[in-house]
C-alpha cells in the first residue's frame, strides 16, 4: 500500500498556468507508479476544471489565485480544486445527449461531460465564498 500523500498548487488566472499544472500532477503520480490511463484521466479532467475557472470563473479580470490539492491514499487519488470565483455548479447542469444531432444540441457540457467518465466520483460543494470541485479515482496501477 502506497504512504498518504498530499501536495498543493497555487495558481493564477492565467491560461500559461496550464503547463505548471500538467508539470504538477506527473510529479505528484510518478511515485505512485499509476497506468498510463489514470494520469491521462487527471490530465484531462484538470485541464478541463482549471480551464473554465480561468475563462468563465474570473470575468472581472483582476489577477487570482486559487488552489489544486492533490492526494493519495492507498489506492484513491483525489484532487480538489477550489476557487474564489462566483459559485458556479457544473454538476447541475443537464445531462449531454451525446447522442442527439450537433445541430440540436446545447452549447457547453461536454468539458464536465467528459470528466465525469473519467473519475469514479465528482463533488461540488459552495463553502465559505469558494467553489470547491473534487474528483476522486481509484487507481488502476501499472502491470510490473
Amino acid at each position: 500500500m502506497t504512504p498518504a500523500r498530499q501536495q498543493v498548487l497555487t495558481l493564477r488566472n492565467d491560461l500559461a498556468e496550464l503547463s505548471r499544472l500538467a508539470a504538477c500532477i506527473d510529479e505528484f503520480f510518478a511515485p505512485l507508479q499509476p497506468d498510463d490511463q489514470d494520469v491521462l484521466a487527471f490530465q484531462l479532467s484538470l485541464e478541463e476544471v482549471v480551464t473554465n475557472v480561468i475563462n468563465h470563473g474570473y470575468r472581472n479580470g483582476g489577477e487570482h489565485r486559487f488552489a489544486v490539492t492533490f492526494s493519495a491514499d492507498g489506492d484513491r487519488v483525489t484532487a480538489i480544486v477550489a476557487d474564489d470565483a462566483p459559485a458556479f455548479n457544473p454538476l447541475a447542469r443537464p445531462e449531454v445527449d451525446i447522442n442527439a444531432p450537433l445541430e440540436e444540441r446545447p452549447i457547453g457540457g461536454l468539458g464536465i461531460h467528459l470528466v465525469k467518465k473519467l473519475m469514479d466520483e465528482v463533488r461540488y460543494e459552495h463553502r465559505d465564498g469558494r467553489n470547491i470541485l473534487t474528483l476522486v479515482r481509484a487507481l488502476r496501477r501499472a502491470a510490473p
